[in-house]
């Protein structure tokens, strides 16, 4: 367990990064489709933010301690931070594609993992991350057609 444990917190660094990362973009995109992408980004970090909670309360249901400091996240991200700059519409979707494909695969790991250590409730969560993950990645790829 303590392995699944592991996992989950370094993906709740990652979505804590992301959260900030897709709110900076929500605040900074320019270009064609702002009204469209700033409402998606919006409607993104909400969703990020509900994950945040479950996965820190999933953390302590399996006799875990959630990391809590932005100093522990940026130690052991994925996720690269986004800078305070203007960003174009299509620039930020194709980033936020390669950050979700890279969540999807930690998720999937964390799947695996959990499996293994027959954590059959982590397993459950991961399968519904993986779903939306997927369909976010079919829809920013549409997009950026």
């Amino acid at each position: 367990m303590t392995n699944v444990i592991k996992k989950l917190n370094v993906y709740l660094a990652d979505l804590n990064v992301m959260y900030r990362k897709v709110q900076n973009y929500h605040w900074n995109v320019d270009g064609r489709n702002f009204f469209t992408i700033h409402a998606k980004l919006e409607e993104y970090y909400d969703e990020i933010n509900e994950n945040i909670d479950s996965i820190a309360e999933r953390i302590l249901s399996i006799k875990g301690r959630p990391y809590g400091t932005m100093k522990k996240y940026l130690e052991i991200t994925n996720i690269k931070e986004a800078n305070d700059e203007e960003i174009t519409d299509l620039d930020l979707v194709k980033i936020l594609k390669a950050d979700f494909e890279a969540l999807l695969g930690e998720v999937k790991d964390i799947k695996a993992a959990a499996d293994k250590a027959d954590d059959y409730g982590t397993s459950a969560m991961m399968d519904e991350l993986i779903t939306g993950y997927e369909t976010k990645l079919w829809m920013l790829g549409a997009f950026l057609k």
